[in-house]
């Protein structure tokens, strides 16, 4: 996995406001890759950053992360169904265009820390 991909998915992450979130495949065209390339992005390196942001299109996680997901929820006050396992997308979503223009930024930035250093 190329080391600027992944950068550049975890920044874009930590950006997305508290009680609000985005899915794997806003995340993935912002950034100009798949949806399964941010999750395991997120599966692999995403324990830093407020991985329970994101979620699939239908609103849920993966099973194995989905009792922890659903506390920090709680904790932003983001609308969900617990019984269902999954957030009221429509309520907390951000903007793709906003996702877009983070990701700009995040992108510009990396490249130009790159040219920097090297």
């Amino acid at each position: 996995m190329r080391e600027e991909l992944v950068e550049a998915v975890l920044r874009v992450v930590e950006e997305i406001p508290e009680g609000r979130a985005a899915t794997y495949g806003m995340i993935a065209r912002a950034v100009g890759t798949g949806p399964r390339v941010v999750g395991r992005i997120m599966h692999d390196w995403g324990g830093g950053v407020p991985w329970w942001r994101v979620v699939n299109v239908h609103g849920t996680f993966p099973t194995t992360i989905r009792g922890e997901g659903f506390s920090e929820w709680e904790k932003e006050g983001m609308p969900h169904d617990l019984e269902r396992g999954k957030l009221h997308l429509k309520q907390c979503v951000v903007e793709q265009e906003w996702l877009d223009s983070v990701a700009r930024t995040v992108l510009e930035n990396l490249q130009n820390a790159a040219e920097l250093s090297g």
